[in-house]
């Protein structure tokens, strides 16, 4: 129903005093009456302009009010129309079949007009609730996914708050990439520069994250990280990471010669990967909470980012055995990856030194 105008109310009934006494009381209560006198009629009606409300009979001598119902409610178009069944049938059986095939309401002939307006203004208010918590609610899923992953807002969708807000340890990969030398050249830049600069270079990387199944768990200054296995379970993260570490890379070449060939600023990319147990899962305040990963393997793929040259994507050998990349010694593998150890690198809060692959996807894979 457009916002300000007369509720449409579609009265289906094959005896013309009927509708006659029906079209005239609806008319005197303000709302708008189409008339339709067999059940195919109805569906026409219904498709060609969709009701606000649609008030039933039953006993009609092409196809009966059950069967209207039934089609309506088997179209995606029409199926939240509410439809009163308006019959002399007062068998409880009657009732119980018109609930079922998903009528609103059931009014009994002969019937009352008080009746009958107290029941279709209650439908046309349920109607008006239920449209008005949708589109809420479709305004709170965009806003809110704009700040947290698109995959995070569906999982709270369909599991229980509960489980969504409780630490799990599982395996999955995590990537982490940032912008080299963005802050330096920052600091020659105007505060309008630097936002169009970052949302264009976002932009890229989320579109290649999200193609190959990651979720961006954040923005960080001039990077961000993302998760593969998580929040929706992936046998195959590593690959997937890796697959997209490459796509973000390539990517990123592109974004950079079309930025240079504009004369706008832009800046060569370094990635880390790593792969292993973690913690994940929803934490925060009352008031403010966020899905992420938690533990060793997200500072490992952040120390490898920052290791990581210009260009350079790092990861370590559990990543790649993962994801049936080559693995060490080898300089190919069947996913197409190339791998050229860096040796033992040690970094910050990690025990012990580790030997440390820069990966890269074959040409041929690439094209």
């Amino acid at each position: 129903m457009i916002h300000g105008a007369k509720p449409d109310i579609l009265v289906v009934d094959d005896t013309p005093v009927n509708v006659m006494l029906l079209a005239e009381l609806l008319k005197g209560f303000g709302y708008r009456v189409r008339v339709a006198t067999g059940g195919e009629a109805a569906l026409r009606a219904a498709g060609n302009m969709i009701p606000d409300l649609i008030l039933l009979d039953i006993t009609m001598p092409d196809i009966d009010g059950f069967e209207v119902c039934r089609r309506l409610k088997k179209d995606p178009k029409l199926r939240e129309i509410p439809v009163v069944f308006l019959s002399a049938l007062a068998d409880t059986m009657d009732k119980v079949k018109a609930f079922t095939l998903g009528g609103a309401d059931y009014i009994c002939k002969p019937f009352q007009y008080e009746e009958v307006r107290v029941r279709v203004e209650t439908q046309l208010a349920l109607k008006a609730a239920r449209e008005y918590l949708k589109d809420k609610n479709r305004f709170l899923e965009y806003t809110f996914s704009r700040f947290v992953s698109p995959e995070v807002v569906e999982t709270m969708k369909h599991r229980p708050i509960t489980e969504f807000l409780k630490m799990e340890r599982c395996e999955l990969t995590v990537v982490f990439a940032d912008l080299r030398g963005f802050t330096e050249l920052a600091n020659e830049l105007a505060p309008e520069e630097i936002q169009e600069t970052l949302n264009s270079f976002l932009e890229v990387m989320v579109a290649a994250v999200k193609d190959s199944g990651g979720m961006i768990d954040k923005f960080i200054g001039d990077g961000f990280m993302a998760l593969f296995g998580a929040p929706f379970r992936q046998a195959d993260h590593a690959r997937r990471a890796l697959n997209a570490c490459a796509d973000i890379q390539q990517a990123h070449l592109g974004w950079m010669a079309q930025r240079s060939a504009g004369g706008r600023p832009c800046r060569p990319l370094g990635v880390g990967v790593a792969t292993g147990q973690t913690v994940v899962g929803a934490f925060g305040t009352r008031s403010r909470m966020e899905y992420t990963a938690l533990g060793r393997v997200v500072n490992l793929a952040s120390r490898l980012c920052s290791a990581a040259k210009a260009g350079e994507t790092l990861t370590t050998a559990e990543t790649i055995e993962k994801a049936g990349a080559p693995g060490p010694g080898n300089s190919r593998g069947d996913r197409g990856f190339t791998a050229v150890s860096k040796g033992k690198l040690s970094f910050k809060n990690i025990p012990e030194p580790m030997e440390v692959f820069s990966v890269s996807k074959d040409a041929a894979a690439v094209s």
